[in-house]
């Protein structure tokens, strides 16, 4: 193994290279290009509801279609991830996804639409259990938040950049459908990466360092082995965590799937913002989400680092989180100009994304065997709410004309995610 310019470790002063950082740099990736393609439906839905004559309930139910695959992919998706490993599942999503994102453009209406974001669903299932599979590997205990929230973090860079992307094209190429075929383009040649750049085992690949894979392969033996799994996955759920566990990312879900899908068209619809100037707002919007995910990542592990147990510090930041999002989208109803509006709901998206997070509990819970079935477990239960929320919007708009009666669906959903935060045991393995 050649050697390169790194990092000393406090403990050692041996330098270690941050080979292990640049893969959770190329999951960041990932994760972007998910989000993009999975909001390009949202960023777009101001012109393609015109175009295809969709009112709100209608688009409502379109837009949930992508949670029905995607949520029922969680469990399958998680085990195919512990069985054929990352680096295999990840690349076979992204080209898979990348092409269905490519033919979106040739949908002709409300059946064709559906069935495209379904089948988008059933590719994207998987890639997030991917990533926070390979966290155990490519990463010690000391940085798992930061490394679940930087993977995390993807999601709300991918939609504000998905924003200024698919807006872009679309004002470039004069029609949406274009702009579809060259988003699932970038993806596919993502996935050629993924098999270029992923290895499942750190040690395997040709760019680490002997000194970086002597650090990471210590770890276990410096942090605490675990024991030996026994038993099916299914035994974590004898356990009051694990139950909550999926309740408080119910919560936080409703309330991402919710912007996610939503947020542009309010922005367009609501606040009477042009299209061009959408995609701007949408940025700000889930900017101030990864700059969210981005502190509570390097707040945790600090703090952890510096004595505090895990259950005072993922306790802590998870509930304020909750109670944050529930009071900032709450006060949407009580301003009256259209950038208050917009940055609450920015600031509501900030503490919201301090849920990334959740994606470092199932590895503090589950033994390594089983950190990819207890993740798609986590996601399974979210996306349930992301299938509700997108319909549950659409409805209450449709019925009574303004989205007051969302904005407290989503204050309930904050407080839903904080509850059971406080109350899960993060100290120890199931």
């Amino acid at each position: 193994m050649g050697t390169r310019s790194g990092v000393r470790t406090q403990a050692s002063g041996i330098r270690v290279s941050g080979l292990r950082w640049w893969m959770f740099g190329f999951f960041v990736l990932v994760m972007i290009i998910n989000y993009i393609d999975r909001a390009s439906l949202s960023i777009a839905m101001p012109l393609i509801s015109k175009d295809l004559h969709l009112d709100a309930a209608i688009t409502g139910v379109v837009l949930s279609s992508f949670g029905w695959t995607y949520a029922v992919m969680q469990l399958p998706g998680g085990w195919l991830v512990d069985k054929l490993k990352p680096r295999k599942v990840v690349t076979g999503s992204l080209l898979g996804w990348g092409v269905i994102e490519g033919l979106t453009g040739l949908a002709n209406g409300v059946a064709s639409l559906i069935g495209m974001r379904m089948l988008l669903g059933v590719f994207e299932g998987p890639v997030q259990n991917g990533a926070n599979a390979s966290l155990t590997r490519w990463l010690r205990k000391s940085e798992h938040a930061r490394g679940s929230t930087l993977v995390d973090g993807g999601g709300p860079l991918g939609t504000a950049f998905g924003g200024l992307l698919v807006t872009g094209l679309i004002v470039w190429l004069g029609t949406w459908r274009l702009a579809f075929a060259g988003v699932g383009l970038i993806t596919v040649l993502v996935g050629v990466a993924a098999w270029v750049f992923m290895r499942d085992n750190p040690a395997t690949h040709p760019m680490i360092t002997r000194e970086e894979a002597d650090y990471l392969a210590k770890g276990d033996a410096e942090e605490g082995r675990e024991p030996e799994a026994r038993g099916s996955a299914l035994r974590y759920f004898r356990f009051r965590s694990a139950w909550l566990l999926l309740i408080a990312f119910f919560g936080y879900d409703a309330v991402v799937y919710g912007l996610l899908t939503w947020a542009p068209s309010y922005v367009s619809e609501v606040q009477h913002v042009s299209f061009g100037i959408t995609g701007l707002w949408t940025f700000v919007i889930f900017g101030a989400g990864f700059v969210g995910e981005l502190i509570a990542g390097q707040v945790a592990d600090r703090w952890i680092r510096s004595g505090a147990s895990a259950n005072l510090v993922l306790r802590t930041l998870l509930g304020l989180a909750g109670v944050g999002v529930a009071v900032a989208i709450i006060l949407v109803n009580t301003v009256s100009t259209p950038a208050a509006a917009i940055l609450l709901i920015s600031l509501a998206n900030f503490f919201l994304r301090w849920g990334g997070l959740y994606w470092s509990v199932p590895a503090r819970l589950a033994s390594s065997q089983h950190v990819g079935r207890l993740s798609g477990a986590m996601n399974f239960s979210g996306n349930v709410a992301g299938i509700l929320a997108p319909i549950l919007v659409g409805v209450i708009v449709q019925v009574s004309g303004s989205f007051v009666g969302v904005f407290i669906m989503f204050a309930i959903a904050g407080l839903l995610m904080a509850v059971p935060s406080v109350a899960i045991d993060y100290s120890r393995k199931l």
